[in-house]
């Protein structure tokens, strides 16, 4: 390792004093002078100097030797050597004014070159977070435009459904009035049906009377008749006149009830078209439903109750407009629940989803069993913690 050359006795004496103290903390390394020398970069004759008193380090020498000896020694310096050592330095750094001005110059070289490194170490920081800033708001630009163009898509296909069903609801509505009409008439021609049917029946109660009448009066004439009169001759002839009467009768009671059975006929026809108008009616009031169920869904409502609305709500699939719409078509057209229940699914949070599954628990079925395929086969159905309903193990959707 060597031995340290003695201070000459022409050094001053601040001069001494530090590179008394630099040579307790140097000795403190145990090692070589060329080998710390290579480990600050140093040239091992301006170590040397320094060690000597020949000449001031520069106070960030003085610092990175005590660095290296608090790491050598697994400790920190205590603040009192520090303080005693920098003493020591402005002691030594201002024997001369020449040797004070440079101290001075250093010190200030060194404070503004660690505020450099500072200033610099910050812009560097301060270019990465802007990066990372500026980065993160491109990518939210893009989430935005494509969350506006999902949005405008949806309320252009909202639009042209509600456009298709106002110009269906307005055919409707068309076929409805045609309708009224033929069922005024119905009802005007099952009323004309009816009173012929009574004129038939009043027809064929008078025809019997007269039956009878008939029957009694060649009844009496027959008894009253002189007994000269031949019995046979005289029974012929009422036996005749009868038979006539009783064909004439027979003849009108038939072509009566044939009235009858025709007026009947019609009645039945006109009952059963008087139900096809009103199924047909029905129908009609159950689209307009639909419709109006649909036009209270508008996406043009901003809040309900004051709080925001889903994106299901604005588009008129929130969990009670799912109940609506799923009555309506159950109503008018069974065919048409899964594409409801399938576009609900997919617009709904999970929460939504949730609460359709409850409303739909006292529906038919056939709409349960929909709706518990449309949530297993679909990807979102992973996130509903959907309670399984017993009734869909029986047998699968058709």
């Amino acid at each position: 390792m060597g031995t340290l050359e003695p201070i000459g006795e022409a050094v001053p004496e601040e001069n001494r004093a530090l590179a008394e103290a630099l040579r307790t903390l140097f000795d403190s390394l145990g090692i070589s002078m060329r080998r710390y020398a290579a480990r600050c970069h140093t040239d091992p004759g301006t170590l040397s100097r320094y060690l000597k008193g020949l000449r001031i380090p520069s106070w960030s020498f003085i610092v990175n030797l005590l660095a290296h000896v608090a790491e050598a020694r697994e400790s920190q310096t205590s603040d009192e050597a520090v303080a005693l050592l920098r003493q020591l330095y402005v002691r030594a750094a201002g024997a001369t004014t020449g040797t004070k001005r440079t101290a001075d110059l250093q010190r200030l070289l060194e404070e503004a070159d660690e505020q450099a490194r500072e200033a610099a170490s910050l812009e560097r920081l301060l270019r990465q977070t802007l990066h990372e800033s500026q980065q993160q708001i491109d990518h939210l630009n893009v989430e935005l435009k494509a969350l506006r163009a999902v949005r405008a898509a949806d309320r252009q296909a909202a639009k042209a459904e509600i456009e298709l069903f106002a110009s269906e609801a307005d055919d409707l509505r068309q076929e409805r009035e045609q309708l009224q009409a033929e069922i005024d008439v119905l009802k005007k021609q099952l009323k004309e049906a009816t009173n012929a049917r009574m004129l038939a029946e009043e027809r064929c109660d008078q025809l019997e009377r007269q039956i009878e009448s008939v029957e009694a009066r060649e009844g009496k004439k027959t008894e009253e008749e002189p007994s000269h009169i031949d019995t046979r001759t005289a029974a012929e002839h009422v036996h005749t006149a009868t038979d006539e009467a009783q064909q004439s009768a027979a003849q009108k009671y038939a072509e009566a009830q044939d009235q009858m059975t025709a007026a009947q006929e019609r009645i039945a026809a006109l009952q059963s078209e008087l139900e096809d108008a009103k199924r047909e009616r029905l129908r009609e009031e159950s689209t307009a439903t639909l419709r109006k169920h649909l036009v209270s869904a508008s996406p043009e409502e901003a809040s309900v109750e004051g709080l925001p609305r889903s994106l299901a709500v604005r588009l008129g699939y929130g969990p009670d407009q799912v109940l609506r719409r799923v009555d309506a078509a159950s109503r008018v057209d069974p065919e048409d629940v899964r594409p409801i229940l399938t576009r609900a699914f997919d617009l709904q949070t999970k929460d939504e989803a949730e609460r359709t599954r409850q409303l739909l628990s006292n529906s038919p079925i056939r709409v349960r069993l929909i709706f518990n395929e449309v949530v297993t086969r679909s990807i979102k159905g992973a996130a509903i913690s959907a309670k399984e309903d017993p009734e869909s193990r029986v047998r699968p959707v058709d």
